[in-house]
């Protein structure tokens, strides 16, 4: 975005015409991206085998990611455009993950002690703050590219968000990989990992978002 169209857009106020033209913009860069993580996945991963039968809780190891990413696409969407207040946005993100570590609490206290540590962690380590990033880039990079153009001015906060939600739609791929299907894990580790890309985000966004 040129300075002088900024400025317009500021001295106007009103950006619901704007807004018409992002969101289909935003909607096809999250369906790119997710394909892409996708392809990524059956590049350099695999999807697990037993994936017909446990399909349900693919399901919902996937739907908690789309939650993750849907309550930070607000966020994204309102930093995006400059000169706009948070408002409750930021409080839905935090809200999410005191709900993350709630369900986390009450499905450890209901499970079997001997077993609680390997349901809790899934294995020796939780792989997925690994992978999840890496399926998300491709997400982030189209999202990155989108944004700048609309003039972001809170660029870690708007990195933040992108990485977050970028790290949902990589989320959503990972859960076709992922063998752990405890609900303890899923809602620590995938949160944990969606929370490393925001960081990444954050970081990242302070430079590659200037415009």
């Amino acid at each position: 975005m040129k300075t002088e169209d900024l400025i317009e857009v500021l001295a106007r106020g009103d950006d619901a015409p704007a807004k018409r033209k992002v969101w289909p913009r935003i909607a096809f860069a999250l369906a790119v991206g997710l394909l892409l993580g996708v392809g990524l996945l059956l590049t350099f991963f695999s999807i697990r085998p037993d994936i017909g039968a446990a399909r349900m809780m693919v399901m919902m190891k996937a739907g908690f990611a789309a939650m993750a990413a849907g309550v930070s696409l607000p966020l994204l969407m309102r930093l995006s455009r400059p000169g706009r207040a948070t408002g409750w946005r930021v409080a839905a993100i935090f809200g999410f993950l005191a709900l993350c570590a709630v369900v986390t609490a009450i499905a450890l206290m209901g499970g079997d002690p001997s077993t609680r540590m390997q349901a809790w962690m899934g294995g020796p380590f939780p792989w997925c703050i690994v992978i999840i990033p890496i399926l998300a880039a491709p997400t982030a990079a189209l999202l990155g590219w989108l944004v700048r153009d609309l003039a972001p001015t809170r660029l870690t906060m708007t990195g933040a968000s992108l990485g977050a939600v970028s790290g949902g739609v990589g989320a959503m791929v990972y859960a076709m990989y992922c063998p752990v299907d405890s609900v303890a894990f899923v809602a620590t580790w995938y949160a944990v990992s969606i929370a490393l890309c925001a960081v990444i985000g954050a970081v990242l966004g302070a430079r590659l978002l200037r415009w």
